[in-house]
This record gives C-alpha cells, sequence and structure tokens, in this order.
C-alpha cells in the first residue's frame, strides 16, 4: 500500500509540472478520506490496470484502448473539451491532437485518485487543466470563466464519462448541468457586453460632470453600520412585504433597487438608499417619483445619465462607486469604492451592505434582510404591481396584448427551470434569474460576518440564508434614526488635460485605420504595402488607453474574431475600429 501511496504522489506532481491544476485540492487530506474498499480497488487498478468505482468498471475489461479510440472518434472535431470526468484517463492517448485544451472537472474524490495513480495523463501531449470540485460549497466552478475566454463555443464540446456517470449519476448529473449552466451564464455575458458596448463608453463620459460633484462609496460607508439593513428588491411579491415594511420602518436602514423606488413611494414607504446601474435609456422612469429626492442614490457611472441629471435638479444626494472600464479609470481622480457586480443592481446593493454590516463593532452580527427578491416568476408576474415596467405595459393593454400575455412571453422568452421554492415545491425561473440565485447562494457560501436572512415571501429558496418573516427577521432590533450621508464635493481637477490627451490618442487611432483600411482593400498587396500594414498595427499598440476605451466600443466585431470563430476581413476590423473611435470622440468632448 505504500509504494501505491508513494505512486499517488509522485504523479500528483508530475501532473501539476506538466498541466495546470485549478482549485489546489489538499491531495494529503483527499487520500486519507478514502475507504478500505476505495484503496483495494486502487491496488487492482495499481497493479493489473483495472480500475473500478462503485463496484463498476471506468472502462472495458475486453480492450479499453479500443473503447477510448471509439469514444474519440466523436469528439475529434472539438478544438476545446469540458470533460466532466475522463476515469482513469484512457481517453486521453486517443484523442485527436487538434483538441488543442482540455478542462477536466473531477468532482469525486475516488476517480481523481485513480486518474492520478494511472498516469494514463502522461500519453497527452496537449494542455490538460484540472479543476477538482467536490461540489459542496464554494464556487470552484467559476474558475471555468476565465479558461473559456478566447475559445469558440461552437468548437467547444461537453463530454461526460459515461463509465463515471453509471457509477454515481447524481453527482456527475449535478456537474454536467453545472457546467452547461457556466456556458449559459458565458453566453448571457457576451450577449450583454454586445448590446451595451457603446452605452457604457457613452454614459460615462455623458455622467462626469455630475461624478465630478458626487460623493463616493467610500464616503457613504464611513457611516456606522445599523443593526440591519433591508434590501428591496422588486420581485412579484414585493406587494406582500409593503405592509410589514411600513410597521416597522424605524428599525432597519432600507436599501432598494431602483425597479422598487415607485412601488414603495406609492405605499408611503421612502427607501434611505437607492441603487443605479442600467445603462439603457428606459431606466430613467425608475427616477421619475415625486419623492425621488428624499433618498441617497448609489450609481454606477454607467447608468443612464438622465437620472443623475433628473436627480440633480431634485437636489438628491448621489454618490458613485468605481467602474471597471478604462475610460472610467482614466477619468475618476480618486478611489470612490469598488463594488462586487452579479449581473443585477440588487447584487450590487447587496455587496455593499454586507461589507458595510461587517464594520459593526461587538459580538451582534448585523442582519442582511431581503425582501421581493423573487428570482422567479411568483404568481405568473415578471415584476411587483406598481412597477414602471409592469404600468407600461397595463397602459399599452389592447384585447390582442393583455397584461397575462406579457408576463407569459417574459417567462417563455427563455427556457423555463423548476426549482425549489420557498413556499412551493417548485417554483418558475429561467437561466438569466438563475445566474442572479448563483450569486446569492455564492457569496452567502463565503460566510460573511453578516446575518444573511431571506424575508421574501415567495420565490426561489436561498440556500445559506435563514428564511423568517419579516417580523421575525426584526425580532429584538432597536429603532434607528435615518442616516445621513457625509456630502462633499470633489475637486475636478485634471479633467480637461486627461480628455485632450484622450482625444489626441483617438485621433491618432482614426488616422491609423483610416490608411490601413484603405490599403488592406488592395486585392494584392505588395510587400511594401504589407509592411506598412505592420507598423500601422504597431503604432494602434501604442496608443494604450485610447485604444483599449475605443475597443469597447467595437467588442461585437472583437467578439467574433476571438470567441465565436467567424472570419473577419482586415478591412472590416480597420473600418469597425476607426468607428468606435470617432463615436468615443464625439462623447469625450461632450464632457468638457
Amino acid at each position: 500500500m505504500e509504494s501505491l501511496r508513494q505512486r499517488y504522489f509522485e504523479n500528483a506532481a508530475l501532473f501539476q509540472k506538466k498541466h495546470q491544476w485549478l482549485g489546489n485540492p489538499n491531495l494529503e487530506e483527499l487520500w486519507t478520506s478514502l475507504s478500505d474498499e476505495e484503496l483495494k480497488n486502487l491496488q487492482r487498478g495499481f497493479t493489473a490496470g483495472e480500475w473500478f468505482f462503485h463496484g463498476l468498471p471506468l472502462h472495458s475489461l475486453r480492450d479499453a484502448h479500443r473503447e477510448a479510440a471509439r469514444a474519440a472518434l466523436s469528439i475529434k472535431e472539438a478544438r476545446s473539451l469540458v470533460a466532466v470526468s475522463l476515469g482513469a484517463g484512457f481517453l486521453l492517448s486517443e484523442l485527436n491532437r487538434q483538441t488543442h485544451a482540455i478542462l477536466l472537472i473531477e468532482p469525486s474524490p475516488t476517480i481523481l485518485a485513480s486518474f492520478l495513480v494511472s498516469g494514463l495523463f502522461q500519453k497527452y501531449g496537449g494542455l490538460i487543466t484540472l479543476l477538482s470540485d467536490s461540489l459542496e460549497g464554494g464556487d470552484a466552478m467559476e474558475a471555468i470563466l476565465p479558461w473559456l475566454q478566447g475559445k469558440n463555443l461552437k468548437e467547444t464540446l461537453i463530454y461526460c464519462h459515461p463509465a463515471s456517470f453509471a457509477a454515481q449519476k447524481a453527482l456527475y448529473t449535478r456537474a454536467y448541468q453545472r457546467v452547461q449552466a457556466l456556458f449559459e451564464k458565458r453566453s448571457v455575458n457576451q450577449a450583454t457586453i454586445i448590446k451595451f458596448q457603446r452605452l457604457w463608453n457613452k454614459n460615462i463620459f455623458l455622467n462626469q460632470k455630475t461624478i465630478a460633484t458626487s460623493s463616493t462609496l467610500r464616503q457613504f460607508v464611513r457611516n456606522p453600520p445599523p443593526q440591519a439593513v433591508v434590501l428591496a428588491g422588486a420581485g412579484p411579491s414585493l406587494s406582500e412585504s409593503l405592509k410589514d415594511l411600513k410597521a416597522e420602518r424605524g428599525k432597519f436602514v432600507l436599501f432598494a433597487a431602483d425597479t422598487a423606488l415607485l412601488p414603495l413611494n406609492r405605499a408611503g414607504i421612502f427607501p434611505d438608499v437607492v441603487f443605479a446601474a442600467d445603462p439603457q435609456w428606459v431606466n430613467h422612469y425608475f427616477a421619475t417619483s415625486p419623492d425621488a429626492h428624499r433618498s441617497l442614490w448609489a450609481l454606477d457611472p454607467v447608468v443612464c445619465p438622465a437620472i443623475p441629471h433628473r436627480l440633480e435638479r431634485l437636489g438628491a444626494k448621489i454618490f458613485f462607486w468605481n467602474n471597471v472600464f478604462a475610460s472610467d479609470a482614466l477619468l475618476r481622480n480618486e478611489d470612490r469604492g469598488d463594488v462586487a457586480h452579479g449581473g443585477s443592481v440588487s447584487t450590487n446593493a447587496f455587496d455593499i451592505a454586507v461589507r458595510w454590516l461587517a464594520l459593526r463593532e461587538g459580538s451582534d452580527l448585523g442582519r442582511l434582510i431581503l425582501v421581493g427578491q423573487d428570482l422567479s416568476f411568483s404568481n405568473l408576474q415578471a415584476h411587483c404591481k406598481g412597477a414602471v415596467l409592469e404600468s407600461a405595459v397595463f397602459c399599452r393593454n389592447h384585447r390582442l396584448s393583455s397584461m397575462e400575455g406579457h408576463n407569459l412571453r417574459q417567462m417563455r422568452s427563455m427556457p423555463v427551470l423548476m426549482q425549489k421554492g420557498i413556499k412551493q415545491k417548485s417554483v418558475r425561473t429561467n437561466g438569466k434569474l438563475k445566474i442572479f440565485h448563483e450569486w446569492f447562494c455564492a457569496r452567502a457560501a463565503e460566510r460573511p460576518a453578516v446575518r444573511l436572512i431571506n424575508a421574501t415571501v415567495d420565490g426561489l429558496y436561498l440556500p445559506g440564508f435563514e428564511h423568517l418573516s419579516l417580523n421575525d427577521a426584526l425580532s429584538g432590533v432597536i429603532e434607528v434614526e435615518k442616516i445621513n450621508l457625509t456630502f462633499e464635493s470633489l475637486p475636478a481637477h485634471g479633467q480637461q488635460q486627461k480628455i485632450q490627451r484622450l482625444l489626441e490618442g483617438l485621433a491618432q487611432i482614426m488616422r491609423i485605420t483610416h490608411e490601413s483600411y484603405r490599403l488592406s482593400q488592395e486585392k494584392k498587396p505588395s510587400h511594401a504595402v504589407l509592411q506598412k500594414l505592420n507598423e500601422n498595427d504597431a503604432l494602434l499598440r501604442e496608443t494604450g488607453v485610447a485604444r483599449e476605451i475605443a475597443g469597447l466600443n467595437a467588442q461585437a466585431l472583437i467578439l467574433k474574431i476571438t470567441e465565436q470563430g467567424e472570419d473577419v476581413d482586415a478591412a472590416q476590423f480597420y473600418s469597425s475600429l476607426g468607428k468606435a473611435a470617432r463615436e468615443v470622440s464625439h462623447w469625450a468632448q461632450k464632457s468638457i
């Protein structure tokens, strides 16, 4: 048995030297977790080359290599492979060498040990990335997203090892489904980039004058944290929480997504802080409440400019956080504070609330209480009654287009998923809402120094949260005074000089791309033309942040080239980048 143990650790070290290992499992702990029966199976594989799991063989006992060769034929066209288990690894020696990258996900410690002891991974000449994930909490699967970057999904295959699946169906079904969910998440992320690429840059520049005279997230969190924060979303069940919110209003600081503002205001409830981050113009309707100025507003620099402009006219207090895009990094004068993003403004508010409440002193943990976070289509609705978008649909009702029809289309816009509910056995949701659900669950798994309570009346069940009524969630909480944000105007020093330098860089990009576009259209370019194109490409790389900012406006084309595998000719690329530089230059001039 000692020689088996030695082989296990030697091969693990060899794998880490030759290939890449994500997740970094504790190999000693994994070895000691194996039962006597599992060690007996490993010893059989080590001595006889026959690998078993739960009494079932992981390969053909007659001819494992021939079986692997047949499996390799079905995946030979894939350039990238996400393999949910490879068993002992016989498939690796048979795979077509066109499979440039393999991400192996192995949720079973026993099969992972078999894979390492067999040493069959040494027969594969490509790169294997191994993600060991027990699937019990944490968020190791998220490591797939960076691995997928730059890979064409059309040429990336998800493969599940049949023998492993047969031996422990529930474990491998769950792993396979999580990989599929992450592929969906990546598709949603790319669709978001393509949809909003131009708006993000445009809004950052148009918001600059407001940002320069507003406060920051860092200033906000200097306020003493309260005992409880209630975070209100605009889920369908928010309507059922309004009565309790109003009755208990003196016991908590109320954070609200901008979509929930109007229903709350109409019920006589005025949030302490309202969060807005969506760049779309339609979202300015969320700030149309005549009482919008009674709340503080936390904004992302990419938010629709109509919102901060209206709030300024009303005299509302505003603070911004940092944005990751180069245009915001270039123009900001100080660190405003970072926020985690989960795809929804509620996830921004959640992250701020958790970090703020964690600053409480003493043993009494702060409470973060969710309401209206259905993350599903509770009561066959998309939003709570009274929400702006629901009202807009209601106003357009006629005999051929009803509110019920709208909600039905919302539910069916993506494949319906049935998930465990709070008060129902299962509720309707979809892939997009599931992304937010998994984000909340992942944050809960991190065990922040905060009591996480879900007081949402209906919707998706959130593992890691206490599920209580709002009254029970606030039991023992004493009343608080209304918070006051320290409001300081920020100096707008250096803005004009920064923008002027950016405009110079954009002008250079426009000049270079114009010349390169003309040269790249020649059918039979001479050596001198090719040399000039190379020189221009080198000059483009030297434009630095200006090229990065313009590149955001051209992300749709860049993704086609890098991740969707589509052929794009050079002239089309230069034209797109030049057009993007002109657009950015136009909006940058408006911010001076």
